[in-house]
């Protein structure tokens, strides 16, 4: 494993920067996911009915296994989710390659397609997803369930008449890759539940789309090592965890060779596999290697059956040579990552792989993972650079990949690989980043500290009469050339006097402009308007006091509040505007115009209240 960075013991400025910055972010993290937990707990959805015992039995023996003590265990946890709570789920069920996650997940969709749901299945490949929808499809046809696949191999036609057949409610379940998220919206209108299976292979992009449609609809994930941020959200408490651990009866270590290439190894292993009449995958991390690989396999045997196959196929091509290949037509597929996520073919129990410092931890784990499902001993053999042309951070996860060679250790793996990457940046494109800076232990602490006091981020609204405006000898009003009648003044700034909130004020304004036309036309009334604006926005935020310093150019919010929360205003403020806002001991600063007008810095303070009130995550409102 990587040793953490060490500071040095004479830099504590240096370290105290690195503690403020990932305070800084735990709490933007925090606060933004307490934001998508309000979404949710604001969602209600009635709970599901569950289907008569009989149709259950029926659908359970239709199993052809008996379940592991942690698969039972797992259902319930979505049962209780499913059934119990009117609020959607969010729900990570963690398990090994083969230990039957995809079990859990047929049963938690057979309860939403049994109090009538309707359902989405993401897989990260095409030929993953075509595995879902032939099972899902299979199990499912008893029961009168309509189960479509949408990939890219599927005509335009066929997606549109699919659709058609959703929107009609004869389509139960669709099983599809990562372009179910960019569907026409009224597909997402009878949708209920988004189960989403080898969530590591996903980009945050794609992850934030599926982020829109979690306040709304049930998600089950599936992985076998989810990445690092995803697995230290659930560590967090932030979602909610199923561990898969018990092996199947059947299922046996996977033996691991881990060493430079070396030919009589290929050699060896390939004998001893055909031998058996089982057959090979064969792994190179680019479509630019195969060929290479190929020569060399086929000078080792030349009567070898060698099958390709690689992402840059067309789809027909590929689903004809993975069916070939499993119909035993070839000894080896040479291939990429295409076999990582969904082949499930019993005779192949042995995997070589070439330059696997070029994988990734997770890619490499679910590629050892596709062989040892039929019950014989599987081997994994992995080929690495020199051990001088192998960096730090490769050489951290081969070492982790080796130790983690047991049954169940998916969980542990991933672990490992928070400690070695990091727990990953809620914000921005890293899905892991890097807080070994200050180790992950104390990460974590800071974590659970930050949650303890979340009652601290809150703000102290005050009426907007109550904030001060030392710069203002009287409260500014409308004037006669504005509006005409003394009674009808009288009422206008009464009116703005009296108003709570930024909505009231713009009630009256627009009142205002019903009756009197544009106010922006004279000067007076615009800074009249302007200055209830502000102080109504002041007193939403908690600031009580505001002055301007016109010939420094600058405006103070004074707010009585921690440090925190002062930082917290500023946040989520674009970076073009944050520039414009420090957060001093008072509060906070703003730059505005030197030697300006007052109606312009007002404006200037007004706008910039704006911004802070409306970049403010909506939870922090509810405190």
């Amino acid at each position: 494993m990587k040793p953490p960075k060490l500071s040095k013991i004479a830099d504590k400025k240096g370290w105290a920067a690195k503690e403020s910055s990932t305070k800084k972010h735990i709490r933007q993290l925090v606060v933004n996911q307490m934001c998508v937990y309000l979404q949710r707990l604001q969602c209600v959805r009635p709970p599901y009915q569950p289907p008569s015992d009989e149709v259950y039995k029926r659908f359970g023996e239709l199993f052809p296994f008996t379940m592991t003590p942690d698969q039972v265990m797992a259902v319930n946890d979505c049962y209780d989710d499913l059934t119990t709570r009117d609020t959607p789920m969010d729900r990570i069920v963690v398990g090994d390659v083969g230990f039957g996650k995809t079990e859990v997940a047929m049963r938690a969709i057979f309860r939403v397609f049994a109090g009538g749901g309707q359902v989405f299945v993401l897989a990260p490949t095409t030929v993953l997803a075509k595995q879902h929808a032939a099972t899902i499809g299979a199990r499912f046809a008893p029961f009168g369930a309509g189960v479509e696949l949408m990939t890219r191999n599927v005509k335009e036609s066929e997606k549109k008449e699919v659709m058609n057949r959703w929107r009609a409610g004869n389509t139960q379940v669709i099983v599809g890759t990562h372009s179910l998220l960019n569907l026409d919206p009224s597909m997402y209108v009878n949708l209920k539940m988004l189960v989403i299976d080898e969530e590591q292979r996903f980009g945050v992009k794609h992850k934030d789309q599926i982020s829109a449609l979690k306040a709304s609809v049930d998600v089950l994930t599936l992985s076998a090592t989810p990445i690092p941020r995803t697995l230290h959200m659930a560590i967090a408490g932030f979602r909610d965890a199923s561990l898969v651990t018990t092996p199947p009866p059947e299922r046996r270590p996977i033996n691991t060779v881990l060493q430079t290439y070396d030919k009589h190894t290929v050699r060896a292993a390939l004998e001893y596999e055909l031998a058996r009449d089982g057959q090979v995958f064969y792994v190179v991390p680019k479509i630019g290697m195969m060929e290479e690989a190929n020569r060399r396999l086929l000078a080792l045997f030349p009567d070898l059956r060698v099958m390709m196959a690689h992402g840059q196929m067309k789809g027909e091509q590929l689903d004809l040579a993975m069916d070939e290949f499993s119909q035993g037509k070839a000894d080896v597929l040479l291939c990429t990552t295409i076999v990582e996520s969904g082949l499930d073919i019993p005779n192949v129990n042995t995997i070589i792989i070439e330059e696997v410092q070029q994988f990734g931890l997770a890619s490499l784990y679910q590629l050892r993972g596709r062989v040892g499902r039929a019950g014989r001993q599987a081997y994994a053999y992995m080929f690495h650079a020199e051990e001088g042309e192998l960096r730090e951070e490769a050489r951290a996860r081969l070492d982790a990949l080796e130790e983690c060679c047991g049954l169940g250790e998916g969980f542990k793996l991933a672990e490992r690989d928070m400690a070695i990457r990091g727990v990953g940046t809620i914000f921005g494109d890293s899905q892991s980043g890097q807080v070994d800076g200050i180790g992950a232990d104390l990460y974590l602490e800071m974590l659970y500290n930050q949650l303890e006091k979340i009652e601290k981020l809150r703000l102290n609204p005050i009426a907007p009469q109550l904030v001060k405006t030392p710069g203002w000898a009287t409260i500014p009003t409308l004037g006669g050339d504005y509006v005409a009648t003394a009674q009808a003044r009288k009422v206008a700034n009464s009116s703005l006097a009296g108003a709570r909130t930024s909505q009231e004020i713009e009630k009256v304004v627009d009142s205002l402009t019903a009756c009197f036309g544009d106010p922006s036309r004279h000067q007076e009334t615009a800074t009249t308007l302007n200055f209830h604006r502000m102080r109504v926005l002041a007193g939403e935020l908690g600031v009580t006091e505001i002055t301007m310093d016109r010939e420094l150019g600058t405006v103070l919010f004074a707010v009585n509040a921690d440090v925190e929360v002062k930082e917290m205003l500023v946040d989520n403020l674009d970076e073009l505007y944050k520039k414009d806002l420090t957060v001093v001991k008072e509060g906070l600063q703003m730059v505005s115009l030197a030697n300006a007008g007052p109606e312009v810095t007002l404006a200037q303070a007004v706008n910039a209240l704006r911004r802070v009130n409306e970049a403010l995550p909506s939870f922090i409102k509810f405190l």
